[in-house]
């Protein structure tokens, strides 16, 4: 009831959702959730959330594209930029995470993971980012993009809940669950409706699980919300019994790694900390063939011989991005294996095929995830003929 009445008041896409929730609710504390919830709308509009694919270019030669998610303030996403070499050839560079800030003036700043400074600096108004993008030697060029959705390209809505409930409502000290949701869920234009509701069933299960029914959006996400602070009060009834004081922690986010030609990959992100000395965090993919709405798996990209030629090759790889001498052996530096096995946790981007190998995969939990990319000029015989990614690769 209280759901359907703010869906009657306040009809937005993007949901935005705070309260302190208990174990049972009493007539005034429904009041005050509708209330705080229509205000929490009031406060904010499509502007806060969104996500934007950009197309565009640095200076005169090199060509970006790139995939960016506002949450308010805060800017995340990636770009993939590509050049004409000298030999005539198109040069695809791999896809660079970034992350930033932006203003109420529209001024917006992205820095590649793993740089202090700020390589984008500009102003993000509308469907234009422009300004001035730094190198790493300190070289100012200026760059310009441009929202678009070519042929082949999915937009999305963002979804956004965040909230925290107490264990026991009656004490001030009680130990608090909270949890933070960023769905993106794909807008119902460019493609057909079958290949439309194919996405949603994937990311429904990719994002909440295979067993979560389908329904619109912020009700998934409230669902979910109810969910996971049952549960929390269920784990922990008897926390004064046992000693402990429990504050849990739970993250799922999404992000797009690869949007364009009918490929569509996808990133989500879980944090969960429910005691002990650290959370736990677990990336994941999704690859879609957007012509199809077909999920691809591993053996949909590679074929059948693959595993020990990826082997030789992602152990290679991982040498060369650890800098670690052929007479050290890996375990000797610190991983868990002397030899890595792909996984079955691959992304596509238009250059390559990455691993990403989560903690304690092959190396312990301060390492974090290791992520090993191939480039398809490395692995072009291993992709299976016929298939969407056998076509990127023979670009």
């Amino acid at each position: 009831m209280v759901l359907a009445l703010i869906h009657y008041i306040c009809p937005f896409k993007i949901f935005h959702y705070f309260n302190i929730k208990q174990m049972y609710f009493k007539a005034i504390a429904i009041l005050t959730l509708v209330l705080s919830s229509l205000i929490s709308f009031g406060q904010q509009s499509e502007k806060d959330l969104q996500y934007k694919r950009y197309e565009g270019s640095i200076g005169s030669d090199i060509n970006i594209t790139a995939n960016i998610v506002r949450l308010f303030n805060k800017l995340s996403g990636n770009y993939q930029y590509s050049y004409l070499e000298d030999d005539g050839n198109m040069y695809y560079g791999k896809t660079i995470e970034l992350s930033g800030e932006i203003d109420k003036n529209d001024s917006a700043k992205l820095k590649e993971f793993g740089r202090k400074d700020y390589t984008f600096n500009g102003q993000m108004k509308k469907d234009i980012y422009q300004g001035s993008w730094n190198a790493t030697d300190d070289k100012k060029v200026a760059f310009e993009m441009k929202a678009y959705y070519p042929n082949g390209s999915m937009d999305f809505d963002v979804y956004y809940l965040r909230s925290e409930g107490k264990l026991n409502s009656g004490e001030n000290n009680s130990p608090v669950a909270e949890i933070e949701l960023t769905l993106l869920y794909p807008e119902e234009k460019y493609f057909e409706p079958r290949i439309i509701d194919s996405v949603k069933q994937i990311i429904t299960d990719g994002f909440f699980g295979t067993n979560f029914k389908i329904a619109i959006p912020d009700s998934m996400l409230v669902g979910f919300e109810q969910e996971y602070l049952d549960n929390y009060v269920k784990q922990n009834i008897n926390w004064h019994k046992s000693g402990a004081s429990f504050n849990w922690e739970k993250t799922v986010s999404m992000a797009v790694v690869y949007n364009s030609s009918y490929m569509l990959c996808l990133e989500y992100l879980r944090y969960a900390y429910t005691g002990g000395s650290h959370g736990m965090t677990n990336i994941s993919y999704d690859i879609i063939h957007l012509d199809q709405g077909k999920l691809l798996s591993y053996s949909d990209v590679f074929i059948e011989e693959a595993d020990s030629s990826l082997s030789v090759l992602l152990t290679k790889q991982l040498r060369r991005d650890y800098s670690i001498p052929s007479d050290v052996s890996l375990k000797q530096a610190g991983f868990f294996v002397d030899r890595v096995k792909p996984n079955r946790n691959i992304f596509v981007d238009g250059n390559g095929v990455g691993f990403l190998y989560n903690s304690y995969e092959i190396a312990p939990y301060s390492q974090g995830a290791t992520n090993i990319y191939l480039e398809f000029k490395q692995i072009k015989e291993l992709v299976k003929m016929g298939t969407p990614v056998y076509e990127m690769s023979r670009r």
